[in-house]
């Protein structure tokens, strides 16, 4: 039998009563389940003797198999479910079994009904101590996000990738960013809907510093305009007419409404980002990029690359925050003491392969191509770096995703 007393979580606390009501109705629905269907259900079988829908069956025995009580509690079907198994399993089971299964369902009613949330609520608790239920709610949610933002900002695109690569400046006394950028599968889901495709800051002309940092295209830096960040090689030909809006500091280029234009299915775009980051870190969790998600997307990808020569023996990390001054500066913490403006969502960091091959990315086409295509162009067209892949379904919009370097020799 799993566990159902929660490390660290006082008694009394509402999950520990989840987990404890979770360790009830574990024994009462596999006792059940093995009179219909032997001593290893399975759902076809439980489903044909006791008369069960197959959906329910099905659900029954994942509940049974769950590692631990709070993943049965997220699993479990409802009360109503439960009572059905009760009343196909009248013929099957043994009376006791029968009234020890009802017993169990009683406590889970009255813990649902002590809750203003229902079950909601206690899923939400049972995120709290169930990695399973967190990335499975997490998931749902983050389809919803989606579908949502879509529809209220009037437009999407399947997948969007960011690829930076972190290099030494020419003089050697900064750090260099080289970014590509790509949007695949771009849809305008209304007509009248103005589809804004790339944002840069840039400072103005007479507040450049000379180490300042400065945003540049990949070709002819004496030629800044919006349009030269673009690269036409892969995207969508022909490119249509941009609007270009300026706001401040902000500049950005815009796909007007228009019934007849569609927007182009993949958009790519580089530049440069001179004396971005120190050679030395200091701090032992530095801050190397931010990325505020302005457009909903299936999948974001996104890379980080760093020169061999540069921050050794770092590793990545990410953080979501809520945009905003002063929250994207404050390192991380782990183990507990999360900041208001930290959202805990779930990514995985993925260490890439050396060589050339870490730059494909599956069902984007030619993204391997310009990647080369701008490292040349940089003339780091055979630097070698160590690559890492953050890789998000369903990223949440207008969240800042934030990448760390945890340097260890840093105090």
């Amino acid at each position: 039998m799993a566990p159902s007393v929660i490390d660290g979580v006082p008694h009394g606390h509402l999950l520990s009563r989840i987990a404890v009501v979770g360790a009830e109705l574990r024994p009462a629905i596999a006792t059940i389940l093995e009179s219909i269907a032997g001593p290893r259900p399975r759902p076809t079988r439980l489903s044909r003797a006791a008369g069960l829908d197959k959906s329910l069956a099905s659900r029954l025995v994942r509940t049974v198999r769950a590692t631990t009580d709070l993943d049965l509690m997220h699993l479990v079907p409802s009360p109503a479910g439960l009572r059905i198994l009760a009343q196909s399993a009248a013929r099957l089971a043994d009376r006791a079994s029968i009234a020890n299964l009802l017993t169990a369902v009683e406590r889970f009613e009255e813990l649902i009904d002590s809750e203003p949330g229902g079950r909601a609520a206690i899923d939400a608790q049972i995120s709290e101590g169930s990695v399973f239920a967190l990335e499975k709610r997490e998931r749902i949610a983050k389809q919803a996000a989606f579908k949502a933002m879509s529809f209220v900002l009037g437009y999407f695109c399947d997948v969007l990738t960011t690829t930076l690569f972190l290099v030494p400046s020419v003089d050697g006394k900064r750090v260099d960013g080289i970014e590509i950028q790509r949007r695949v599968g771009l849809r305008r889901m209304r007509p009248s809907t103005p589809l804004p495709l790339l944002s840069f800051f840039s400072e103005r002309e007479d507040a450049a510093q000379e180490h300042g940092i400065r945003l540049e295209p990949i070709g002819d830096v004496r030629n800044i305009e919006p349009t030269r960040f673009l690269l036409p090689e892969f995207s969508t030909k022909p490119l249509p007419e941009f609007e270009v809006v300026r706001d401040s500091e902000i500049t950005t280029l815009v796909l007007g409404p228009d019934p007849v234009i569609d927007a182009p299915s993949q958009l790519t775009s580089a530049f440069r980002i001179r004396n971005g980051w120190a050679v030395e870190p200091p701090s032992k969790l530095y801050k190397i990029r931010g990325y505020i998600l302005h457009m909903p997307c299936r999948r974001a990808i996104r890379d980080v690359f760093v020169a061999d020569t540069l921050f050794r023996d770092a590793t990545p990390r990410v953080s979501f925050v809520l945009p905003g001054s002063g929250s994207a500066v404050r390192p991380p913490q782990r183990g507990g003491g999360r900041h208001f403006t930290e959202i805990g969502l779930t990514a995985h960091i993925e260490r890439l392969p050396e060589g050339r091959r870490a730059y494909a990315m599956p069902d984007v086409v030619n993204h391997d191509a310009a990647v080369r295509y701008v490292l040349e162009r940089q003339g780091h067209g055979m630097t070698p770096f160590r690559g890492w892949r953050c890789a998000i379904t369903y990223p949440v919009p207008l969240i800042e995703m934030i990448w760390w370097l945890e340097n260890p020799g840093v105090i």
